[in-house]
């Protein structure tokens, strides 16, 4: 069948996400459909999508997280992989999702703000965008000069900017596929960065970051990562996959953010987590697509 994959936008992120799509065209021909890509951007990209029944979301960042491009598709009666709008709101707004989960599961104390304030946290602590993937505008800041700079700098290009205590730990992730109607754990996967943290330069850069599959995970951490799990899938709807970011210090699991489409790219987690798991890349990409196309049942006489 012919399955367009929408992907690119106008965010931060567009390089990755073609970068994402280029891997999942590959795998699709690789599966014997007939894949094509489609920019967000594209002045007839309606009237483009209006001819397929279903299609891959590939956007990461606004639109395709922000629960933007999911509503259109609704309106335009289309399935498509990833979570719901509800869903992509609650997540990719960081804010909402703090509010949303703090008292249920672990996660750094936050504040926003749209105005420069005294530091509400000892050094380090974190600043990042209300909105935003990749890493792109989140720094650990030291000292005052770093702060004033760095704030100033998200609050002209992101007008809103979350300040957030810093934990220090290891950085995890945590990912689930759906195969048919259950969510599958991957294995964790720990985040080795060259560089103080894993920002944008340590995702996307070759050599840049170790990641290493957790196979022998304790049982104690396996059952708070359950809870983590059962605990947003009780509150928010997800649908194919999600990855979620978090700290490990010691036996405690902070929770960072939710990623409701996640990265795609040769050095991205969920793929990395899923090969640890003994799925590759393409029988990834033939799960998700079987969650929507159901294949016909042979008669015998």
């Amino acid at each position: 069948m012919d399955i367009p994959i929408i992907t690119g936008g106008k965010s931060i992120e567009r390089e990755i996400a073609f970068r994402s799509a280029k891997n999942v065209f590959n795998s699709i021909n690789n599966l014997g459909h007939q894949p094509l890509i489609l920019d967000l951007i594209d002045d007839d990209f309606i009237n483009k999508i209006r001819n397929y029944k279903f299609a891959f979301n590939v956007v990461h960042g606004d639109y395709g997280e922000d629960g933007r491009l999911s509503s259109l598709l609704d309106i335009l009666g289309i399935d498509y992989t990833c979570s719901n709008s509800e869903t992509c709101v609650a997540t990719y707004d960081k804010f909402i999702f703090y509010t949303l989960f703090k008292n249920y599961i672990q996660m750094p104390q936050t504040i926003l703000t749209n105005k420069l304030i005294l530091p509400p946290f000892q050094y380090p602590f974190i600043i990042k965008p209300r909105k935003s993937g990749s890493s792109k505008g989140v720094y650990i800041i030291h000292n005052e000069n770093e702060y004033r700079f760095y704030l100033e700098k998200n609050l002209k290009e992101f007008q809103e900017v979350l300040v957030q205590e810093y934990i220090k730990g290891r950085e995890i992730t945590i990912s689930y596929i759906q195969k048919n109607d259950e969510f599958i754990l991957l294995p964790i996967l720990e985040i080795l960065p060259k560089k103080e943290f894993y920002d944008y330069e340590a995702k996307y850069t070759n050599g840049l970051t170790e990641l290493k599959p957790q196979l022998n995970s304790p049982e104690k951490i396996i059952q708070k990562v359950n809870y983590i799990g059962t605990q947003v899938m009780k509150i928010l709807t997800f649908k194919d996959m999600f990855r979620i970011d978090a700290i490990l210090k010691g036996d405690e699991i902070y929770v960072l953010e939710i990623n409701t489409v996640p990265g795609l790219t040769k050095l991205s987690d969920l793929p990395t987590s899923a090969i640890a798991a003994g799925i590759s890349f393409d029988d990834l990409i033939d799960i998700i697509i079987k969650n929507h196309i159901k294949q016909p049942t042979k008669i015998s006489f």
